[in-house]
C-alpha cells in the first residue's frame, strides 16, 4: 500500500499515462485527413501579412493568435500537414500541465485525458480551440501567483482573449474576479497596494479586448455573422433550450440526464463556493455556458469544438476552487471532501459519456471515422493533379471553401473560382464567393482569358456555383472520388475543351 502511495510510483503512473496519451493521439494524427477548416487557416497564414489579416478576421470569426502562430510556418514553405503537429504539441503541453499539476485524483485525470476533452478534437484536428484549452489550464495553474506576478497572469488572459471569440466570456469573468479580489483585499488592508498590483496585469486583457474589437469592427458586413432578432420571452426559451442542448451534444445523453447533471453540478458548486466564501469560479462557469448558448441563438450556431471548451472551464473552476480553499486556510471537512469528490464524479460522468458519444456511429467525427473512415479526398485528388496535369494547367473550382483543402496541398498551383473568374487563394465567406455562373458563361470568359489553352480543368465539389451541372455529362472525367467522406469533401475533376479549339 505504501508503494502505491509513494511519489515515485505516482510519477511513474503519470509518465505512462502521458506517454499513452501521446501515442494514442499520435496514431489518430497519423491517419487524420486534413479538411477545409484546417486548410483555410493555413492558406490565410501563408498568403496574408499581419496587417492584411486584421482586415480579414471579421469574415473568419476567429481572433488573430492562431493565424499569427502559423504564419512563420506557412510562409516558410513547410507542408500543409505541419499544422496538425502544432495542435498536437499544444495539447501535449496542456495534458502535461493537467496530469502533473491539477488538484484532482489520478483516475479522473486519466479518464479526462483519453476522452474527447483532451483527445482528438483539439489534439488532432488542427483548430484554434487548442489554445483556449492551454491558456485556461495555465491560468488555473498560475492563479496562485496572480498577485505576485500580475503582468505574467495578465499576459495569459491577453492570449486567451485572442484564442477564440467564445473565450471572451471566461476571460472577461476571470478579469472581473481578479479585480474584485484586489478591491476587497485593499479594503480589508485599508491601502491601495493590492488593487494597484492587480491593475498592473489587468490592462493587458483590456488591451486584448480593444484589439479584438478592432479585428471585428463592422462584423455585420460579413454574411455569415448576422444578429437575429427575438422577443424577450422567445429569447429566454431559446437560451434555456440551448443550455441543455450543449450538454446533450457533448454527451449524447437524454434531456433528463443532462438536466440532472446540471442540477447536481449547480448544487455541489454552490455548496463548495459557500464554504470557501467565493462564488466567482461558479460565476465564470455559468457565464461561459450562457454566453455560448446566447451566441448560438442570436448570431451563429456553435458546434462541438466550441462546446468542449466548456469542459476546460469546468476543469479551471475545480482547480481554482481548490486553490482558493488553500489560500483562505479553510480545512476541508469530511463534508467538503465529499462535495469535491462529487464534483470529480461528475467530471468522470462527463468524460465517460463524451467518450461514448465519440463512439456513436452517427457522430461524423467518431473514433471509428478517426481510425478507419475518410474525412476528405483532397489529398488524393491533389496528388493526381500534381502527377498528371501540366504545370501551366488552368484549374477552375466551383466552390472556394471545398477547393481550399486541395489548394493547401498544392501551394505552387493557381486556382480560379468560376463565380468570379479570378484567383481565389482562400475562402473569405463573402458574397463575392457566393456568385453563380452558367457553364456557357464560364467557357466564354475562360476562352477570353486563356487564349493559348486548349482546355481548362474544372474541380467540382459540393455547393457548386455552376447553375447547369447537368452539362457536366458532356465533359471528360479525369478523377472522381468513389467513397463518401465525413466532411463532404468528394471531388470530380473534369477536362473541358475550349469551344473553338
Amino acid at each position: 500500500m505504501k508503494i502505491l502511495q509513494s511519489k515515485k510510483f505516482k510519477n511513474t503512473v503519470m509518465a505512462v499515462l502521458l506517454l499513452g496519451y501521446l501515442i494514442f493521439n499520435g496514431i489518430l494524427l497519423a491517419g487524420h485527413e486534413l479538411w477545409r477548416d484546417e486548410a483555410n487557416v493555413w492558406l490565410i497564414a501563408g498568403k496574408l501579412t499581419p496587417f492584411q489579416l486584421l482586415k480579414e478576421i471579421k469574415y473568419q470569426g476567429h481572433p488573430c493568435l492562431w493565424y499569427l502562430l502559423l504564419m512563420p510556418l506557412a510562409k516558410s514553405g513547410l507542408p500543409f500537414r505541419t499544422i496538425v503537429y502544432v495542435s498536437y504539441g499544444i495539447m501535449a503541453a496542456g495534458a502535461g500541465i493537467f496530469l502533473y499539476r491539477a488538484p484532482v485524483s489520478l483516475p479522473v485525470k486519466a479518464l479526462c485525458l483519453f476522452s474527447p476533452i483532451f483527445t482528438y478534437y483539439y489534439s488532432v484536428i488542427a483548430r484554434n480551440y487548442c489554445l483556449v484549452a492551454l491558456f485556461l489550464l495555465i491560468l488555473a495553474l498560475d492563479y496562485q501567483n496572480r498577485n505576485r506576478h500580475p503582468v505574467r497572469y495578465g499576459t495569459w488572459l491577453f492570449l486567451l482573449v485572442q484564442s477564440d471569440t467564445v473565450a471572451l466570456a471566461p476571460a472577461g469573468m476571470i478579469c472581473l474576479m481578479w479585480l474584485s479580489e484586489g478591491i476587497l483585499k485593499s479594503r480589508r488592508e485599508k491601502n491601495t497596494s493590492a488593487f494597484l498590483q492587480t491593475v498592473k496585469g489587468l490592462w493587458l486583457p483590456l488591451a486584448s479586448l480593444v484589439l479584438w474589437m478592432a479585428e471585428f469592427y463592422q462584423v455585420s458586413d460579413s454574411p455569415v455573422y448576422q444578429v437575429k432578432q427575438f422577443g424577450i420571452g422567445e429569447l429566454t426559451r431559446e437560451i434555456r433550450n440551448y443550455v441543455l442542448f450543449i450538454l446533450e451534444r457533448m454527451t449524447g445523453r437524454s434531456q433528463l440526464f443532462c438536466t440532472l447533471f446540471l442540477l447536481a453540478a449547480l448544487l455541489l458548486l454552490c455548496f463548495i463556493s459557500y464554504r470557501i466564501r467565493s462564488f466567482w469560479a461558479l460565476t465564470v462557469l455559468l457565464a461561459s455556458w450562457l454566453f455560448q448558448a446566447l451566441f448560438s441563438v442570436m448570431v451563429y450556431q456553435l458546434h462541438i469544438w466550441h462546446f468542449i471548451s466548456l469542459a476546460f472551464v469546468w476543469l479551471w473552476a475545480l482547480w481554482v476552487i481548490k486553490t482558493q480553499g488553500a489560500e483562505r486556510e479553510i480545512l476541508f471537512s469530511r463534508l467538503d471532501r465529499a462535495t469535491f469528490a462529487g464534483l470529480e464524479i461528475l467530471t468522470v460522468c462527463l468524460a465517460v459519456t463524451m467518450f461514448a458519444r465519440w463512439n456513436d456511429s452517427q457522430e461524423s467525427s467518431s473514433l471509428s471515422n478517426a481510425l478507419h473512415g475518410s474525412y476528405s479526398d483532397a489529398k488524393s485528388v491533389s496528388e493526381y493533379i500534381e502527377e498528371t496535369l501540366p504545370e501551366d494547367a488552368v484549374i477552375v473550382t466551383d466552390n472556394v471553401a471545398f477547393a481550399s483543402t486541395v489548394a493547401a496541398y498544392l501551394p505552387d498551383r493557381t486556382f480560379y473560382f468560376a463565380g468570379t473568374g479570378q484567383e481565389e487563394g482562400y475562402a473569405d465567406w463573402s458574397e463575392r464567393q457566393n456568385r453563380v455562373i452558367s457553364t456557357e458563361k464560364l467557357l466564354r470568359w475562360a476562352e477570353e482569358k486563356w487564349t493559348d489553352q486548349e482546355a481548362i480543368y474544372l474541380l467540382d465539389s459540393a455547393g457548386s456555383c455552376i447553375t447547369d451541372q447537368e452539362s457536366f455529362g458532356n465533359y471528360e472525367i479525369l478523377y472522381q472520388t468513389d467513397t463518401e467522406t465525413a466532411r463532404g469533401e468528394e471531388y470530380t475533376l473534369y477536362r473541358i475543351k475550349m469551344p473553338h479549339k
